[in-house]
């Protein structure tokens, strides 16, 4: 009787963070156990600790996964524009297209990650961290060409993510927006705010706003 071939340890390694995408999306983190994602990769449970120590790894994995992705897939797009302003829709356009492409890995991402204990966590905040810096530089270079407003730069980069990274609970990629429309939208939003501006209104509003702070 043939011996059934082994899977190479990277593709079992694979297969695991897949499926624990699957599940943690379908039943939370704290829902899922390891037994139960033994049974969806096919191997019993001893054989996970292969390949990972712990439930909580395998949860970091993934994110620190999307994380490097998107930090190199902004950096790269850094380097091909010039123009910091078409810098940063591409910056939009390549993380809302991964987003859509990775609508699980996004849910996990921003809804299991604080099950993380502080170990974990701090690495992932780290590449965070850099993510947020890269938009930061971006909009920094925007604002000194006077190409934007001046605001404050790290809440302008964090409204940016948030436009992003809650996109996987409403956006359809079989719905009327494309990822450019989408894209344009949010860049739209972003140039000009969301509220009709009215003379005379704004500069009242602005005058307040300056003495508040």
């Amino acid at each position: 009787m043939p011996q059934r071939r082994r899977m190479r340890p990277e593709v079992r390694r694979r297969q695991i963070l897949e499926e624990a995408v699957r599940l943690f999306r379908s039943v939370g983190y704290e829902g899922a156990s390891l037994r139960d994602l033994a049974v969806r990769v096919g191997i019993n449970k001893a054989t996970l600790y292969h390949y990972f120590d712990s439930k909580e790894e395998i949860l970091f994995t993934i994110i620190d996964d999307v994380g490097e992705t998107l930090y190199q897939g902004l950096k790269a797009v850094m380097e091909r524009e010039s123009d910091p302003l078409d810098v940063l829709e591409a910056m939009v356009r390549f993380q809302i297209g991964y987003v859509e492409d990775h609508l699980h890995e996004s849910k996990v991402l921003v809804e299991e990650q604080k099950a993380l204990g502080p170990e974990f966590a701090e690495r992932t905040r780290v590449t965070q961290a850099a993510i947020l810096s890269l938009y930061e530089k971006t909009l920094l270079e925007c604002m000194d060409r006077g190409l934007v407003r001046r605001v404050h730069l790290a809440t302008a980069a964090f409204s940016i993510l948030g436009h992003i990274n809650w996109l996987y609970q409403w956006y359809n990629p079989e719905g009327s927006l494309s990822v450019r429309e989408l894209t344009s939208e949010i860049m739209e939003i972003l140039r000009n705010g969301l509220f009709l501006r009215k003379e005379g209104v704004m500069e009242e509003c602005h005058t307040s706003c300056e003495e508040v702070g």
